[in-house]
């Protein structure tokens, strides 16, 4: 609001002409008029008042901003909102493009050998690859004909292991193979079948017997 140059006679009760008497030279004093190029710099809307008796102009200047109050306290926290609704399944996608062919294994031969008395042996055909023939020399010691192409009994590393489904009592034994041909031809894999020890032996230090009717696999890479 514009204010403009008035005088105010203090024409009220004593109590506020006490006042205007602390007040206003305090005011006057600070707020005395300059002259010249300062007055032109300086100009503010003032006011005259009348103090024990005297005229006093003062200017109206805003006062000094108040200290900043104190931060009110933190509000509750709001409530959690409802979950939202799972969204619909997506589509399937296409199915892949079928992968190449991996290359083919490194056996060279593989049997499941099971013996059907102490001088009887079969191969069975459908876990047989290129093995031709198998016989129980003596109780317990088999010789497996490889085919006669790319497999050399001397060179060949051959590995065997026992087989429950085919073995008498379907018991599993001790099955070795033996690189040397005792009682096999060179040209053959032989393989030699043990009874297993039992809780009634001594010591497992005592060697094991050899034993007809323990069925076993044998793999050639």
């Amino acid at each position: 609001m514009h204010m403009t140059r008035r005088t105010i006679s203090l024409l009220a009760t004593p109590a506020v002409v006490g006042a205007m008497t602390v007040a206003v030279p305090a005011l006057a004093g600070t707020f005395a008029q300059p002259t010249g190029h300062a007055a032109s710099a300086r100009r503010c809307n003032a006011v005259t008042v009348l103090s024990h008796g005297r005229r006093v102009r003062a200017c109206l200047l805003r006062g000094p901003r108040g200290f900043a109050g104190a931060t009110g306290l933190r509000g509750a926290t709001g409530k959690t909102g409802a979950k939202g609704k799972t969204g619909a399944t997506g589509k399937t996608g296409a199915q892949g493009i079928q992968g190449l062919q991996g290359p083919a294994g490194t056996a060279k031969a593989y049997a499941v050998v099971q013996p059907t008395s102490e001088t009887a042996v079969n191969l069975i055909a459908a876990q047989t690859a290129n093995f031709t023939g198998v016989s129980e020399v003596k109780p317990g010691t088999y010789c497996l004909v490889p085919a006669a192409t790319g497999i050399n009994s001397a060179t060949d590393t051959a590995t065997v292991s026992p087989e429950v489904s085919y073995s008498s009592g379907s018991l599993p034994g001790i099955v070795a193979l033996n690189a040397q041909h005792t009682d096999c031809p060179a040209s053959d894999f032989e393989v030699q079948t043990y009874a297993p020890y039992t809780i009634a032996q001594a010591s497992p230090a005592t060697p094991p017997v050899s034993a007809t009717g323990y069925a076993f696999t044998i793999l050639v890479g």
